[in-house]
């Protein structure tokens, strides 16, 4: 598989992500962390720490380890779901190191994040040809254009912040995409770093 995430550097600076790992219907492995600066300038320039550079790197390790993940010597799944035989999904998530407290619409975004930690604004399945439209397609989302972009302002609104997952795989000679959203606290912009993860979902299936 080539790099699906290379491109996804024009909508990194506000993503985030309220990580679920274990679900009746699949199971994610996260192994790969690491902490990014936004700075404009470090950014511009893809420097080591930057969250393009940083992004970019994990989902390329979360890419190499799927590839050579064994699911069932793992026990990924329970026994009552095991694991369905096809190629791990690939994950990201980025998320703020700090939030705002006592802001204004604080009780607001507060009242979103539980809201949507519990049913995530979705967006998707997006069918993509390429990494680029998949790239374009999260770019317009997180700017809020487009159809999927102007939804999301709209109940994401005000001071509180998008955090998102995004879930890729494989479809044929293209990619299929969903986005799980969550709307939260504010990030707190004098901390401008985020914790970057990356790994791969294992589908499951009930046992007959």
């Amino acid at each position: 598989m080539r790099p699906v995430f290379a491109v996804l550097a024009v909508f990194v600076p506000v993503a985030a992500w309220s990580q679920q790992p274990r679900s009746p219907d699949h199971v994610d492995v996260i192994e790969n962390h690491a902490s990014a600066t936004a700075n404009y300038g470090e950014n511009l320039r893809k420097s080591p720490g930057s969250l393009r550079a940083e992004v970019s790197r994990l989902a390329g390790k979360a890419e190499d380890e799927a590839a050579k993940a064994d699911p069932a010597s793992g026990n990924a799944c329970s026994s009552s779901c095991p694991v369905v035989q096809e190629p791990a999904h690939i994950l990201l998530s980025i998320v703020p190191n700090k939030f705002l407290s006592g802001y204004d619409e604080e009780q607001k975004c507060e009242e979103l994040m539980k809201q949507t930690s519990s049913r995530p604004l979705r967006f998707g399945p997006r069918r993509a040809r390429t990494e680029k439209e998949v790239g374009a397609w999260l770019s317009d989302v997180s700017q809020g254009h487009g159809e999927d972009g102007t939804v999301l302002y709209s109940k994401c609104s005000g001071k509180c912040s998008p955090r998102y997952l995004l879930d890729v795989a494989r479809d044929g000679d293209g990619f299929v995409a969903n986005l799980d959203v969550v709307c939260g606290p504010a990030r707190d912009k004098t901390d401008n770093t985020y914790a970057v993860s990356s790994g791969y979902r294992w589908a499951c299936r009930a046992a007959r």
